[in-house]
């Protein structure tokens, strides 16, 4: 079923004689062929509607045919099917009642790396962001500003296809802008935007996370045509630490003890997100044990307490040692025996009684 308003894709009056719809056709073809609009993405389509529009006038039985049915004409000869005429009334009404938007610029993506201390802070972040804007010389019509435009002659500059008698849609010639253009502005060659290099300034909220999205309306690029800008997502990427392993809003730190702060407890000094402090080590302390400092994590993204910092101890065994050091410790296994070695006697008992 043909949705496009034949004589108004070509810009000619529905009594034009041949001759004219022949010259209105090559001049438009050569408007809108792809080779020469390699850059507009909507040529390719209007070329076609172009082409369309042409083999259904030239000839005189089918544009006979066309006059007569209208929207419900169908190129391959066969009568409209209800659900033809369901469409078009549907389509027709939803045009009255339905509140078009305007068409968007596109969104764009920017990834932010940031440390681990920087996210516990937060702040202000400046980044710089290639987009497209408005052009400031045609504001963005693509149209040179000194006589660029001229009236639509089919919709008589109202933007309105003038052959739909029952329902009164969009001029398919001019988009419904009531204008057409004949002279591309020199700043944009047409486009209607220009690339440009922008400083933005992102706020990051405290305890952010990898993936995170922060959202800056408006700050994508700018519509071919309409008003609305794109966005620009601010994507979060927290680097890797050192030492820190973070779970939501808290963080776990692996901290070697020498056997010798184990065994007879002492002070040692840990980090934190923000520096270090001390944690007291008790005599006696085993390997994997875990202290809890209370509110030393990270901020909780939507505000309430932050989060613990969870650090376990490993006694580190020496993995090489001298003959002084070796006989040192020997003496010491001798000294001490299984007496102080309880879960050690234990395991010794079970394999005895196993043999």
């Amino acid at each position: 079923m043909a949705r496009r308003d034949y004589y108004a894709v070509l810009g000619v009056r529905r009594n034009a004689e041949a001759e004219e719809i022949k010259k209105a056709y090559r001049a438009l073809a050569r408007q809108f062929h792809p080779d020469r609009n390699q850059e507009d993405e909507d040529a390719e389509r209007r070329f076609r509607e172009v082409k369309e529009a042409y083999e259904t006038l030239r000839d005189p039985v089918e544009r006979d045919r066309y006059d007569r049915m209208g929207p419900l004409y169908r190129a391959d000869g066969r009568p409209p099917t209800p659900e033809d005429l369901s469409e078009m009334v549907g389509e027709a009404l939803g045009s009255i009642f339905r509140k078009k938007s305007p068409e968007s610029g596109e969104d764009l993506r920017y990834t932010l790396r940031l440390s681990l201390e920087y996210i516990a802070k937060g702040g202000t972040q400046m980044i710089e962001v290639r987009r497209q804007t408005r052009c400031g010389r045609c504001q963005g019509s693509g149209a040179d500003p000194e006589g660029g435009t001229k009236a639509c002659e089919p919709c008589l500059g109202s933007g309105k296809s003038p052959s739909r008698r029952l329902f009164r849609s969009t001029c398919p010639h001019c988009d419904g802008r009531g204008s057409i253009t004949i002279k591309k502005c020199t700043a944009c060659t047409g486009v209607g935007r220009n690339d440009q290099t922008e400083s933005l300034k992102v706020t990051i909220p405290k305890g952010v996370a990898t993936g995170q999205k922060l959202k800056l309306s408006g700050k994508g690029n700018a519509p071919r045509t309409g008003e609305a800008m794109g966005d620009l997502y601010v994507i979060i990427s927290v680097d890797e630490h050192p030492l820190f392993q973070r779970r939501a809003a808290d963080l776990f730190v692996e901290v070697p003890i020498t056997f010798t702060q184990a065994a007879l407890g002492a002070d040692v000094e840990v980090p934190t997100i923000d520096g270090c402090t001390t944690i007291r080590v008790p005599a006696g302390t085993e390997s994997g044990k875990v202290f809890r400092l209370a509110g030393r994590g990270l901020p909780a993204l939507k505000g309430g307490r932050k989060g613990d910092l969870h650090l376990r101890v490993d006694v580190e065994v020496p993995s090489s040692l001298n003959q002084e050091a070796k006989e040192t410790i020997a003496a010491f296994d001798a000294a001490v025996g299984l007496d102080y070695h309880p879960r050690r006697r234990e395991f010794s008992e079970h394999l005895r009684n196993r043999k």
